[in-house]
């Protein structure tokens, strides 16, 4: 579909799976920097604290680009009638209530395997480990698996 034809509905629906994705890829990367902190023995690197400290400023400015080159210049208001029509979409509704569901049993179903992974660790890093790992296991399935779903009704229209 060329450029100008495209509706402002369509381009929040693009920035809304864009920003998706960007949030899944922060989310491996920050729960990957949390796990190794968790596991490296004794004090955390200095360089792994710096660039913890710096993360949010690059967040903020791929958020901006992100919205610059995908919206074209308008803003995400989310009591626009688009971003409405967007955020209640039926099958967006769907694919985010079969994601969550997938998540959670596999987050309860992963439990068992990391608590075996961690219990050589001290206890203290065993639970931050443990918790780590679940938060990053579940919002990165959750994240996929709603992409997924929501693409996989976009390849059925």
């Amino acid at each position: 579909m060329p450029e100008s034809l495209e509706s402002r509905p369509e381009r929040y629906l693009r920035f809304s799976h864009r920003s998706l994705v960007a949030l899944f890829i922060i989310m491996l990367v920050v729960g990957g920097l949390c796990l190794r902190m968790a596991l490296t023995p004794g004090d955390t690197p200095r360089w792994m604290t710096s660039l913890v400290a710096l993360l949010p400023t690059a967040i903020a400015i791929g958020v901006v680009t992100l919205q610059r080159t995908t919206l074209r210049g308008d803003r995400w208001d989310s009591t626009s009638p688009e971003v409405q029509a967007v955020l209640q979409d039926e099958w967006r509704r769907v694919s985010m209530d079969r994601a969550i569901r997938v998540a959670f049993f596999v987050i309860l179903i992963a439990q068992i395997p990391i608590g075996l992974l961690v219990a050589p660790l001290p206890s203290l890093r065993a639970a931050m480990a443990m918790a780590t790992t679940t938060l990053t296991l579940g919002m990165a399935t959750f994240l996929a698996l709603f992409l997924f779903f929501s693409r996989q009704g976009q390849d059925e229209q």
